[in-house]
């Protein structure tokens, strides 16, 4: 059930979340006979993308103490987003209850205030268990770990111009060269086989998925320039190494997941093959008699480019060869999932259209029944849109889950700025529009390949509250001056390297258990810190792991490895100011109450009873009922007899 309330009037409705297609949805009205006579009262409502909207008569039900109670049913037969508000004759007046910006809560006014929203998704929407409330550890392959009894192949046509580094622990380069270019052609060589080793590792952090980073052969350190879809990058192994790495994994119960980009290639790949590299392809660049010139998108007779990056141009999904390519039987996701994958990461996964998604998902099911499909969406991923056009990737179709930027921005917005309100309505936003399946399965990252790292934005120079996000750092106007000004700033010492990890082990409770997949972007763990790329890309510090940051993930880890019903467990809020945030997931026998302290205040905290009786499980900085700066508390409580 989802209230809406400011004490005189309250919109109630039935559910949680997304609902599916054909189940009956209640809203009701409970207005306060302060304001005077309700003549009638309708609910007006309308779906995203189409402006027609229609009209349900509420029906007065009975008035009880002040209260005038009025309901409507509403089922949808369309899968979508859909916006309502009520419209009412008060008094004789036609007036609108909608929702009041400024607090989002129900107001009677005539202005043009925001509707609320329904999102409609397919009846059959279901994510495999193992893609629900688990632990992904990300791992940006060229930089994690390498296995040194694997020679690098050293003889590399047709990729050529990789800079090697022969120390582990130096910086990637990071100024851009005499051109303003910045080629990402510098490598540190971490392999498969490197991942592989330390798989004992990643298990006592409590992972459950292992999610690589590109692994194709490709022309740059990143690898999202694919080179070749059918081979591993030399650098990283082969493809019998993504093999056995899988098999590995899957024997101490941990998945493995590729990303993978299908929006663009590289310039440089045997398909487009721009300056001839790959001698025995003639590439789309080089005319119209090459058999992938129609793979690829034109523009006026030219190619198009992924925002104008050269070494990226863009596919044409319409096209049959390339769809033939990537989705028939024994095309390239075939090829993959029979190398032992268990799902993807699909780069800019909102700018292929709705169709391909669906194309992506049947080739995935064809050899994965319980397959686990991820989408880069940065925004709000239901109410999404291209080109005017509402998006339907996370309503059944094709993605199972997203990438939960906005859930990123709130938490470290919160626990740096003390940004409350942004917190409550992001988390909720989600929460409600989301499908349910889609909730518990969303990945929720504090730090990724293509933002700062988390304790530089929790504590680093340069990060503003009033940015559209909150890691973005300063911008003077070209690569040299900001990259400049990033290593400059790159560095996290003495007391403000304490006061980083303080704040991080509080974003990271929150992060650990709000609904859905935990993410740890490699590294984060043992303290790495770092601005954008490439500075968020450092290798992983083996010889110089902050341990006590490390006991501190493995501490979460089992709790939420252990305690199981957190996979699906409800979520509210019990209470959220600028200083604390109390929450509670619950399931129908288990409550798991969550409070911490942001600030560096000392805080008294009253528990609800049924909380007093249950059992600590985990805190940091806390003495009976007494919750000091930086603290947290953890605590389990059973909703039926029984010992914990």
């Amino acid at each position: 059930m989802s209230v809406m309330q400011d004490n005189r009037i309250f919109i109630v409705r039935s559910g949680k979340g997304a609902i599916s297609l054909g189940q009956k949805c209640t809203i009701s009205l409970r207005i306060s006979n302060d304001f005077g006579f309700v003549q009638n009262a309708k609910i007006v409502i309308y779906k995203q993308g189409c402006g027609t909207p229609r009209e349900l008569n509420m029906s007065y039900e009975r008035t009880k103490g002040n209260l005038s109670f009025f309901n409507a049913t509403v089922t949808f037969d369309e899968i979508g987003v859909y916006y309502y508000a009520i419209s009412l004759n008060l008094n004789g007046n036609n007036l609108w209850i909608k929702k009041n910006p400024q607090n989002c809560l129900p107001c009677i006014t005539t202005e043009n205030f925001p509707f609320w929203r329904i999102t409609a998704c397919e009846k059959e929407f279901k994510v495999s268990d193992w893609g629900k409330g688990g632990i992904i550890y990300h791992i940006f392959v060229d930089r994690f770990g390498r296995d040194y009894s694997i020679p690098i192949v050293k003889n590399l046509p047709p990729i050529v111009d990789r800079i090697l580094h022969e120390n582990w622990d130096e910086l990637p380069i990071w100024m851009p060269d005499e051109n303003g270019e910045v080629k990402n052609n510098d490598f540190f060589a971490g392999n498969l086989k490197g991942i592989q080793k330390r798989l004992k590792y990643l298990k006592s952090l409590g992972v459950t998925i292992i999610y690589l980073s590109p692994v194709c052969e490709s022309q740059s350190n990143h690898r999202y320039d694919t080179g070749d879809y059918e081979n591993i990058d030399p650098y990283i192994g082969s493809n019998g190494d993504l093999k056995n790495l899988c098999d590995a994994a899957h024997k101490i119960g941990m998945k493995v997941i590729l990303d993978v980009v299908f929006n663009h290639t590289g310039n440089y790949s045997r398909y487009f093959n721009a300056d001839g590299r790959y001698v025995d392809s003639i590439g789309a660049y080089q005319g119209t008699d090459s058999p992938y010139y129609n793979w690829y998108k034109k523009w006026k007779g030219m190619f198009s480019y992924w925002w104008d990056f050269k070494n990226l141009p863009v596919t044409e999904p319409t096209n049959k060869e390339w769809q033939y390519f990537l989705f028939s039987a024994d095309g390239v996701i075939d090829k993959w999932f029979k190398l032992g994958i268990d799902g993807l990461r699909l780069d800019v996964a909102d700018e292929l259209p709705d169709f391909f998604l669906k194309k992506i998902k049947e080739a995935v099911l064809r050899n994965k029944k319980d397959s686990f499909i991820i989408g880069e969406v940065w925004e709000n991923a239901a109410t999404k849109e291209k080109d005017g056009h509402p998006r339907n990737y996370l309503l059944g179709h094709s993605l199972d889950t997203v990438m939960n930027y906005p859930w990123t921005d709130a938490i470290l917005r919160y626990v740096r700025f003390g940004d409350s309100e942004k917190f409550k309505s992001k988390v909720w936003e989600i929460i409600n529009d989301y499908p349910q399946e889609a909730v518990f399965s969303v990945m929720n990252a504090l730090s990724t390949h293509d933002i700062t790292r988390a304790m530089t934005t929790l504590q680093g120079e340069g990060i503003e509250q009033n940015r559209e996000w909150v890691w973005d750092v300063p911008n003077f106007g070209n690569p040299r001056e900001n990259r400049q000004w990033q290593y400059n700033n790159d560095k996290l010492e003495g007391n403000n390297y304490k006061e980083a990890k303080k704040k991080f082990k509080i974003a990271t409770i929150i992060q650990y258990f709000l609904p859905g997949n935990v993410s740890i972007f490699y590294g984060d763990e043992v303290g790495l810190y770092g601005y954008k790329d490439p500075f968020n890309r450092k290798t992983y510090p083996w010889n110089h792991r902050d341990k006590d940051l490390l006991k501190f993930f493995r501490t979460l880890g089992k709790i939420r490895t252990k305690y199981e019903f957190l996979k699906e467990a409800d979520f509210r809020f019990i209470s959220l100011n600028e200083e604390i945030l109390a929450f509670e997931r619950t399931s129908s026998e288990n409550s798991m109450y969550v409070v911490v302290n942001r600030s560096k205040n000392t805080h008294k905290i009253e528990m609800p009873e049924v909380i007093q009786r249950g059992k600590i499980i985990f805190s940091i900085n806390y003495n009976t009922g007494i919750i000091d700066p930086y603290g947290a508390i953890i605590v389990l409580a059973k909703w039926t007899k029984g010992s914990y």
